[in-house]
């Protein structure tokens, strides 16, 4: 198939020399999607959300805010699939945030989104076209310190999405190679920032991503490589326990507690890839954003006998932005199901201490949570060289893979080195509160 040319604009917000005027890049970029028609394609700071009519405007299209969130909704609700391209694998499930664009900014205020849309002939009193939204995707802005603390910026990638509209019964863009379109943006922003890192999580055998990767990092000038990640859910009914429960001392706003537990963080994830809480102002600005979002999200420790800490956790609950829905659910995921309780997820990330004690933690968290806010699942993401690989797997897992597009191969072999645990595991770190 011969490649296209397409562009898109990359908004960098309003012009400081004359405000009332957006100020953008038009990027020209190579393409190999099937798709016939036009493609308006955005890429703008998630900050914009609230002026999304302005920017709409300025591109000619229907500038209806709510019009333009419930597009995204649609999209961003899409199910996802961790299946291979055979149907096979554990799950496929949907997000629906509670409130668009409130819920994603809650995640993250420095992520750009990338917006693609199908411009329709129709047209308002204004000249604006009506469009459909097609993708949806955030890059999240990272940024990291190697192993002789030199200071990189890179992305992560997040809520990939893709619409599955369809016409007649037949899918009109999900079998067009729109993804490879969505990458080529992606990895231009990368080239266009001077950024030499990125990385996100797919389902491990998605054919699709896969190809897309293969395809743009070479054309872009990249290496990538994937690395497994299990996804373990658990029913805090089984999970939970009601005497660790009562072990569980909250730290959530105790400054000298917050050091205490940051310090310890510090000790074991300087050494990962993709340190990002590399000083304490960073570590307690997430913080900040998660609790001030989130209500019920604390985060708990449990004391030695001196009164310090033995274990320390940040759990976090999705139930507060989104809930899940399982799609076609089979074996004990049709259980699960049928019991509704996916509605609402507890994900415990930033683990420290010995892993007796994280373990007796996460059980008092999982029963605390079911009781006080009816939250009855506990995702925990594991990875080769985690402590608490062991006990993290569940009844219900799904294997995932993360995958890093880097330019810098002697850095990034460096990195990784700098990570490897005593069995030779690279670690990663990907604990961040991403979707």
């Amino acid at each position: 198939m011969s490649s296209k040319k397409r562009h898109y604009y990359f908004i960098e917000g309003y012009d400081p020399a004359n405000p009332s005027k957006l100020k953008y890049l038009r990027r020209d970029i190579e393409c190999d999607d099937a798709f016939d028609g036009d493609l308006v394609m955005l890429c703008f700071p998630i900050g914009l959300m609230k002026e999304i009519s302005s920017v709409l405007s300025e591109f000619h299209l229907r500038n209806d805010a709510d019009f333009f969130y419930s597009e995204c909704r649609e999209v961003v609700s899409v199910p996802e699939k961790h299946v291979n391209e055979k149907g096979e694998g554990n799950l496929t499930f949907q997000s629906y945030f509670h409130k668009f664009p409130e819920s994603v900014q809650y995640f993250f205020d420095d992520a750009m989104v990338v917006v693609m849309m199908h411009p329709q002939e129709a047209v308002d009193a204004q000249g604006n076209h009506d469009y459909n939204m097609i993708g949806y995707i955030h890059a999240n802005d990272i940024d990291f310190k190697d192993v002789q603390g030199n200071l990189h910026k890179g992305y992560y990638y997040n809520v990939l999405r893709l619409s599955e509209r369809t016409v007649g019964g037949k899918p009109i863009y999900r079998r067009k190679r729109i993804f490879t379109t969505m990458f080529s943006i992606l990895l231009d922003m990368v080239t266009l920032l001077d950024m030499h890192f990125v990385y996100a999580s797919m389902g491990r055998e998605n054919q699709a991503i896969n190809d897309a990767l293969k395809m743009n990092s070479a054309r872009h000038g990249k290496l990538f490589e994937t690395f497994p990640m299990l996804n373990n859910s658990h029913p805090n009914i089984i999970l939970g326990s009601s005497g660790a429960s009562k072990k569980l001392v909250d730290i959530s706003h105790n400054k000298e507690k917050l050091h205490e537990y940051y310090l310890m963080i510090k000790a074991t994830r300087e050494k990962f890839v993709f340190n990002q809480l590399y000083s304490e102002e960073k570590f307690l600005g997430m913080v900040d954003r998660i609790l001030k979002s989130s209500a019920t999200s604390k985060i708990y420790m449990i004391p030695d006998e001196k009164g310090n800490i033995l274990s320390a956790g940040f759990f976090m609950n999705w139930g507060d932005y989104l809930h899940v829905k399982l799609q076609n659910p089979s074996g004990i995921l049709k259980v699960v199901d049928s019991l509704k309780i996916t509605d609402q997820l507890l994900v415990p990330f930033l683990l420290v201490g010995p892993v007796d004690a994280v373990k007796k933690m996460v059980k008092g968290a999982a029963y605390k949570f079911r009781k006080d806010h009816k939250v009855h699942i506990t995702v925990l993401n594991g990875t080769p060289g985690d402590p608490y690989y062991d006990f993290k797997k569940g009844l219900i897992k799904d294997n995932f893979n993360y995958f890093v597009i880097y330019d810098r191969p002697e850095t990034f072999e460096a990195m990784k080195n700098h990570s490897k645990d005593a069995a030779g595991n690279i670690r990663l770190f990907t604990d961040t509160p991403m979707l």
